[in-house]
C-alpha cells in the first residue's frame, strides 16, 4: 500500500492480529469499518502520517496504519 498526500481509503476492517485494547482505541478515534480516511501530510522523514477522519486530524505512525486493512477510494467514488 502506497501511502502518500492527498490519497484517501475506506477502512474495510482490521488485521487479525490487532489487540482488542487497541482496535477500541482506534474506533474511540472514528477509526472505524466504513470510514474514509484521507492522507494529509507525512512528516519529513516518513512517520507519522497525518491522517483526516470525520473533520478531525490524527498523526498516525505508518505501523499503526499497517493495522488497518485499507481500500483505495477514487475520486468519482469519494463524492
Amino acid at each position: 500500500m502506497l501511502i502518500t498526500p492527498g490519497s484517501k481509503w475506506r477502512i474495510e476492517g482490521f488485521r487479525d492480529d490487532v489487540s482488542r485494547t487497541f482496535s477500541r482505541k482506534l474506533f474511540s478515534l472514528g477509526l472505524v469499518p466504513g470510514a474514509l480516511i484521507e492522507i494529509v501530510r507525512l512528516a519529513p522523514l516518513g512517520d507519522p502520517a497525518e491522517v483526516r477522519v470525520r473533520h478531525t486530524s490524527y498523526a498516525l505512525r505508518k505501523a499503526d496504519l499497517a493495522l488497518l486493512q485499507l481500500a483505495a477510494v477514487t475520486e468519482e467514488a469519494s463524492q
